[in-house]
């Protein structure tokens, strides 16, 4: 039955110990971000805004040139058919 005490002692020095490094990671980024402004804060929204825009345009390009619609052999046949074709003579 010691074991048990001795995982709960374990469990609550981890506990701890993370708890420990998690504070100072909220200090890391409370002393990071202090001289941050609403005007900084405006200019990082609208660059992001800007990325996501040429992401977006990108990826539609991407996908326009991969996506086919008629496969390039069926272009072939259908223009091979219509050169079998007699010219229709339009009388006057």
């Amino acid at each position: 039955m010691e074991y048990v005490n001795y995982i709960a002692l374990g469990c609550s020095i981890a506990a701890l110990a993370l708890s420990f490094i998690a504070g100072a990671r909220v200090g890391k980024f409370i002393k990071a971000t202090s001289d941050t402004d609403w005007e900084t804060l405006a200019n990082l929204t609208g660059d992001i805004a800007a990325l996501k825009r040429t992401c977006q345009t990108l990826n539609n390009r991407l996908n326009g040139m991969n996506k086919a619609t008629i496969p390039q052999e069926q272009i072939i046949q259908q223009m091979l058919e219509h050169q079998n074709v007699e010219q229709i003579r339009r009388g006057g």
